[in-house]
């Protein structure tokens, strides 16, 4: 955006970077690791819940939590970014829902968790990539499931992992110009 109007650009920059949050959700929530390592430069550094380490390596465990799933939610909101040229902090906050087995029981239990996400952005070769991300927890909650008719949909309107969730479709059609 040279010579643009530089509150533009800083729209845009601030755009590109919710977005890689947002993409960190769907990954989480589809299970799509591909996504998921979109958002990280490799050397990133990650130190998150009982995690430190690489954030590359955070995946692997993202990954191994969020397959068996029956059920994910990740939401991302109050999206702030501070800019200063190729590098940027923000602070957004995280909700998460993981319908799991409960190790003890062995029953399914509804475990949900909020918090928020700092992270430090930097922009290489035009892309905006989390170079560091600390994750804050504020509040963790189990309880039985409580649904009573999601599961009895047809499982084409009920979430799913990558790539038979329905997005990955929608997606393939545009490419292909449908």
């Amino acid at each position: 955006m040279t010579g643009s109007d530089p509150r533009l650009a800083a729209l845009a920059d601030k755009q590109e970077i919710a977005e890689v949050l947002y993409r960190y959700a769907r990954g989480c929530d589809r299970a799509d690791e591909e996504a998921l390592r979109s958002c990280f430069h490799p050397e990133s550094a990650h130190n998150h819940g009982m995690f430190v380490g690489k954030s590359w390596d955070f995946v692997d465990r993202a990954m191994a939590i969020c397959r068996p799933l029956k059920a994910c939610k990740h939401m991302i909101s109050n999206v702030l970014v501070t800019l200063d040229g190729d590098n940027a902090v923000s602070e957004c906050h995280f909700w998460g829902h993981h319908r799991r087995i409960n190790e003890e029981s062995g029953a399914e239990e509804d475990f949900f968790t909020g918090g928020r996400y700092l992270d430090r952005f930097e922009r290489r070769n035009g892309e905006w990539k989390i170079i560091a991300r600390t994750g804050v927890s504020d509040f963790e909650r189990f309880d039985p499931p409580s649904d009573r008719n999601m599961w009895k949909m047809p499982a084409e309107k009920i979430g799913g992992k990558h790539p038979s969730d329905p997005i990955y479709g929608l997606e393939a059609s545009m490419a292909k110009g449908k």
